[in-house]
């Protein structure tokens, strides 16, 4: 018999130990086994609200200042070319980061189940092979 047969549980741990690897990988930002994934998502969402305001600060005096010279529509058209790009793309950056977190919780529950459910069908095999007593005698 080959080790996977032998111990299912620590098969499916090493694989989990790669896969948890490569999530941290694909993850970047956010690091695992710190603190829950969640505070860490809203802590970036929390910034790219932060940045949008700012970068929207900058945007409206750009305007102000073009309106001010008669030229609202370059001052409009600067922003569009400079501004917007940034704040779409630190979205766009969250919600990619927010879709990858979700996508480790999902691999993280299916292995949480998979090795409960290893780990109850191991137990239950050495409760059944466990000699009886017979009462009585």
């Amino acid at each position: 018999m080959t080790t996977e047969m032998e111990n299912p549980i620590a098969d499916l741990d090493d694989r989990w130990r790669d896969r948890r690897d490569v999530w941290a990988r694909r993850l970047g930002r956010l690091r695992l086994g710190v603190e829950p994934l969640d505070v860490q998502l809203t802590r970036h969402r929390l910034t790219t609200w932060v940045m949008t305001a700012v970068a929207g600060a900058i945007g409206l005096m750009f305007v102000a200042l073009f309106s001010a010279f008669g030229r609202p529509d370059v001052g409009l058209i600067l922003v569009a070319i400079l501004i917007l790009p940034v704040i779409v793309f630190a979205w766009i950056g969250y919600l990619r980061l927010a879709r990858r977190a979700r996508g480790y919780d999902r691999e993280l529950d299916a292995y949480q189940a998979e090795r409960r459910r290893l780990v109850e069908s191991a137990t239950a095999t050495t409760t059944d092979a466990a000699p009886r007593s017979i009462e009585g005698s």
